[in-house]
């Protein structure tokens, strides 16, 4: 009886510790499960086919707002959102489907693409994976907009060179009068001068975007002298419109180090950019240049109309114009052409506008150190 027992205990703790052998092997398991979701970067779910949430990971709570801690059926505790949407179309997928849905946190809206694969278990569970679109679809946005709006910007003068090119050619009278002839010629030189610094333009941004930094040529200058340059092409515009630009630099005229072209072209832009877009006598520009407790500040201040606030965030968009003016002449790429060229050098440029009494356009500008 007593050997018996002995056989019934060993057998009782041989039996406790298959247990906790297993329990333990499932633990490692979970835990496996885990790190391998959390090492995927992106929100990934396991549901039951009726919406029960199984597993999940951090990246699903931090961009989906799925809490992973309980086992809720989301088709219940969702509310009616395109998550919930996509979930109901998953859980009634028999083979790996592919969804797109956008969703709205913080007031920042994220698209993603999201792909449903059934699993081939007794429970049949359904995995989803998410991955986030958004800059891809912003990036095809810009890129269908860009074309149209380069096409359009393109059609106009090309339109006006053929047209008087077949006057020219078809009519004998006209091609026969000096006056005519003359003015057709110019204005056909004005517009092809139009379509080549169009795209001008866009060779700057594409290089620029790219961020082929290799096509920087850095060297040391001083941008009070760049900046000299600059006021000496807009001489006779200012004069034209009777307008003041005037400069505030510090006693060094701040040394740069950079490509010398790039910032005549960013000053340039953004001093033309307030003459043009006020024409009306009594206008100040003001180039403010100042050191910073990082860098370097660089602002160009005018006391024009100003920038309506609903039109400044989209400010430095290509072809973008706030002022929709026929008067006003331009390719509309300047002030990207300004913000790529500034982003290529490390800074940031910034607007703030109150209509009516100033705007200011402020670079901050991380400087080399030197030894």
């Amino acid at each position: 009886m007593t050997a018996q027992r002995k056989r019934s205990r060993s057998d009782h703790d041989e039996l406790e510790h298959l247990r906790t052998m297993l329990r333990d092997l499932e633990e490692h398991v979970r835990k496996d499960k885990s790190l391998f979701l959390e090492a995927l970067g992106v929100p990934f779910l396991l549901i039951r086919r009726s919406g029960r949430l199984v597993m999940t990971n951090s990246a699903a709570a931090h961009q989906l707002g799925i809490d992973g801690t309980h086992n809720a059926n989301l088709l219940r505790t969702l509310p009616d959102c395109p998550l919930r949407e996509l979930i109901q179309q998953a859980v009634r997928c028999t083979k790996p489907e592919s969804f797109t849905f956008s969703t709205s946190r913080k007031g920042d809206e994220s698209i993603y693409r999201a792909k449903a694969t059934p699993l081939q278990t007794e429970e049949k569970l359904i995995g989803i994976v998410f991955h986030d679109i958004t800059e891809l679809h912003r990036t095809q946005i810009i890129r269908r907009d860009f074309v149209a709006n380069a096409s359009h910007e393109l059609r106009t003068p090309l339109t006006i060179i053929r047209g008087y090119l077949e006057s020219l050619t078809e009519d004998d009278t006209l091609a026969a009068d000096p006056h005519a002839r003359s003015h057709a010629l110019l204005l056909m030189k004005k517009h092809a001068d139009r379509i080549v610094r169009l795209v001008e333009d866009m060779l700057t941004i594409s290089r620029l975007e790219n961020a082929e930094k290799a096509y920087l040529r850095m060297e040391d200058f001083v941008l009070r002298d760049t900046a000299q340059e600059v006021l000496t092409r807009l001489e006779m515009q200012a004069q034209a419109q009777g307008a003041t630009i005037k400069t505030d630099f510090p006693a060094d005229g701040l040394p740069l180090h950079g490509d010398k072209f790039y910032w005549a072209q960013v000053l340039f832009n953004l001093m033309e950019n307030a003459l043009k877009n006020n024409p009306a006598p009594g206008l100040c520009v003001t180039l403010i240049a100042q050191y910073s407790e990082n860098g370097a500040v660089i602002t160009v201040r005018d006391n024009g109309e100003g920038i309506p606030a609903a039109h400044v965030p989209f400010i430095f968009n290509r072809f973008y114009r706030a002022n929709k003016s026929s008067a006003i002449k331009g390719t509309g790429l300047g002030l990207s052409i300004v913000r790529h060229a500034v982003e290529a050098h490390g800074g940031r440029i910034t607007v703030e506008s109150y209509p009516g009494r100033r705007t200011d356009f402020t670079i901050t500008l991380p400087l080399r150190h030197t030894s």
